[in-house]
């Protein structure tokens, strides 16, 4: 009977070392199942998660021995400590499940890790019952058993390594061929911010001819490859967001999709973390202008100095840079709270725009997405008309209903200023839900005590998320906002409950929902 409940609590302790790696999970699936990506994550946060996790991990194994050392003639002693150390180490899960807002998504890829991950743990589980099985004393292993569980997670994305490298090769040589068989223009699109809206602007204005896109934000070689396999058919154009989170990762998609158009829509604060500076950025955006061809062509937004400066640089397509002299720009913005209005120029011709779209940024990726139009045969009038059709991207200042902006997809230095410049637009009561920026590198913490100045310029009630939370209300203070109407919370799911205490009509801006998933 005693051997079973030791089985039975080495069980228990099973599930909890699954929860255990869950933010490990989280992690890999946010950097691109990239180790690196890991190793960042863990020297951003200086460890804290490790630390912590075996902070209460030795707590519990020495209340272990505490309790079996004094209280051994009682016969289930052991099983008692056992189960206090389950109840710590659930204390340990829970809050690390609870932490981030980031939710781990189901992907084949994801379940083949955590298939691989179980097994490890599963392998580690049958060691420690059998040995607990022929040996009482043994089954205090369980207690150290989910110790194993970070490192479990690692080593399963090193073991499964070779195998996803398997499997994107041969996804990424069927899109190669399918490409070359049905040969679309592809116009790839990359910048700090800004794609996903520029992809759904260009599709719009390429609407009378046969054109596919990337869906949502799938551009990785995976997302990318997946359309192409899937979806494409007999297209005249393919439009493709390319995603760049390390050096190199616009060369690796330029060489699935070869490229004839590319489009630069920024370059800013972004992934800083991995790609150390602006300059850093600007690299690895630039790999696209040179993967174009000869008879290709770059645009580039003039309204962004750095990335206006690309122009400079050599590259063996031609260059348009909007905006300024540029043969198309925009003059006239007027934003509020029905959306955003301008005067696009194009060849000296003034064209009026109205769009439910917000934000300054939705001229400027007007007019770059229009110079890619115009190479591609598209006429002003089917441009403006594309831009006043144009639907809010999901999470990029979208308004919804019940007075909340949605600009939770990520967010940048640039993003945050313009979406903070829409919120102003209202006459509500204005209060921003944020955990700040992330990813920043070394100027993280300076743009984030800006951040806070900025807020206390416009809204009525911070709410900040994370850990991030002191250096934003450290600006916000600053910068003359009521320390009272600053509050810090654990997660945005405590942040939105305390809106609750909030009378009257607001407006709530969601600005970034990628947390810092484990404190």
């Amino acid at each position: 009977m005693d051997s079973w409940i030791a089985v039975a609590l080495t069980a228990v302790a099973a599930l909890l070392s699954v929860a255990v790696g869950l933010p490990i999970f989280k992690i890999f699936q946010l950097s691109g199942y990239k180790a690196r990506g890991v190793r960042a994550w863990l020297k951003a946060t200086r460890y804290n998660a490790l630390i912590r996790y075996f902070g209460l991990a030795a707590f519990s194994f020495i209340a272990m021995i505490v309790y079996v050392g004094c209280f051994a003639v009682f016969e289930y002693a052991r099983y008692c400590a056992i189960a206090l150390y389950i109840a710590l180490a659930a204390v340990f899960v829970g809050a690390a499940v609870k932490n981030g807002d980031a939710k781990l998504k189901p992907t084949k890829r994801m379940v083949r890790l955590i298939t691989t991950y179980a097994v490890l743990q599963l392998a580690i589980g049958a060691g420690v019952a059998a040995a607990s099985w022929y040996s009482p004393y043994c089954q205090t292993l369980a207690c150290v058993f989910a110790l194993f569980a970070p490192f479990t997670a690692l080593l399963a994305g090193f073991i499964n390594a070779p195998i996803e490298k398997l499997i994107a090769w041969r996804y990424i040589r069927r899109a190669k061929r399918k490409l070359a068989a049905v040969a679309p223009v592809v116009i790839g699109i990359t910048g700090s911010y800004g794609k996903t809206t520029a992809k759904n602007l260009l599709r719009g204005m390429l609407d009378g001819k046969s054109v596919i896109a990337t869906p949502g934000s799938y551009n990785t070689p995976m997302g990318i490859c997946l359309t192409v396999n899937n979806d494409l058919n007999n297209e005249e154009y393919l439009i493709a967001e390319l995603g760049a989170r390390y050096s190199g990762d616009i060369k690796e998609l330029c060489g699935i999709v070869s490229p004839k158009v590319g489009i630069i829509t920024a370059i800013g604060d972004m992934h800083l973390e991995t790609l150390k500076n602006r300059a850093g950025v600007a690299d690895a955006k630039y790999a696209l202008a040179k993967a174009l061809p000869e008879d290709g062509l770059l645009v580039l937004n003039g309204y962004n100095a750095d990335c206006a400066a690309l122009a400079d640089r050599d590259a063996p397509c031609k260059k348009t840079v909007v905006g300024g002299d540029g043969d198309i720009s925009y003059k006239d913005l007027k934003i509020d709270a029905r959306g955003t209005s301008f005067t696009l120029v194009i060849d000296g011709e003034e064209h009026s725009v109205n769009t439910k779209l917000l934000g300054a940024h939705i001229a400027e990726l007007t007019c770059v997405c229009a110079a890619a139009a115009r190479y591609c045969g598209v006429d002003a009038e089917h441009i403006v008309a594309a831009v006043e059709a144009a639907k809010p991207v999901e999470h990029r200042l979208q308004l919804l209903d019940g007075g909340v902006i949605d600009d939770a997809y990520n967010s940048n230095p640039v993003g945050a200023k313009n979406a903070l410049d829409v919120l102003a637009c209202f006459a509500e009561k204005k209060v921003i839900i944020t955990p700040g920026f992330v990813e920043l590198g070394s100027i993280e913490k300076q743009c984030n005590i800006e951040l806070g100045k900025h807020i206390a310029a416009v809204c009525d009630y911070a709410y900040l998320v994370g850990t991030r939370a002191d250096d934003i209300k450290a600006g916000a203070i600053a910068a003359g906002m009521d320390e009272n109407n600053i509050s810090c919370f654990a997660s945005r799911d405590e942040a939105v409950e305390g809106l609750k205490e909030i009378s009257g009509e607001r407006i709530v801006l969601f600005e970034n929902d990628r947390p810092d998933n484990i404190k």
